[in-house]
């Protein structure tokens, strides 16, 4: 998912503010940052009941949604996806918010394991950031100079 779109929203929104005030004052400042987590907040909710139903229509079976990373250990997130879990009749589970870490955190700690043991990588393999998780679905559209990405 990209947020970035909201977080041009957000940017316009303070610029306006700046040239409205001539500056933000700190309750400007907190207002963004709770309009910026609601709105984040309602998407993740949003998708992963959609997410979450479409699952269940094709899988019977007892379902379980796992949220871990940085987005675990924000609070609002946290309990609305947990919400979504317990209204669609799913096991909700997550870390203890201690171990709410950023991912790039362990995935950095796994790589230096690996480095340690020896194993390296050729770094040969393109990233692409829009690969369908379904083989069978179709291409992303992208807004890449270079068009649809899959």
């Amino acid at each position: 998912m990209s947020f970035s779109g909201l977080k041009t929203a957000i940017l316009r929104a303070r610029d306006a503010l700046v040239a409205e005030q001539g500056g933000l004052y700190r309750q400007d400042v907190a207002d963004l940052a709770a309009g910026f987590q609601a709105a984040v907040t309602d998407v993740l909710a949003e998708k992963t009941r959609r997410a979450l139903l479409e699952y269940r229509a094709t899988n019977p079976a007892e379902p379980a949604l796992a949220v871990a990373g940085g987005v675990a250990a924000n609070q609002s997130i946290r309990a609305a996806l947990e919400s979504v879990a317990a209204e669609n009749g799913t096991r909700f589970t997550a870390p203890p918010l201690r171990l709410c870490t950023d991912n790039a955190a362990m995935i950095a700690y796994a790589g230096a394991e690996l480095f340690a043991l020896g194993k390296t990588d050729t770094m040969q393999l393109s990233a692409r950031p829009r690969w369908p998780l379904d083989k069978s679905a179709s291409p992303m559209l992208g807004s890449g100079k270079k068009g649809a990405k899959a």
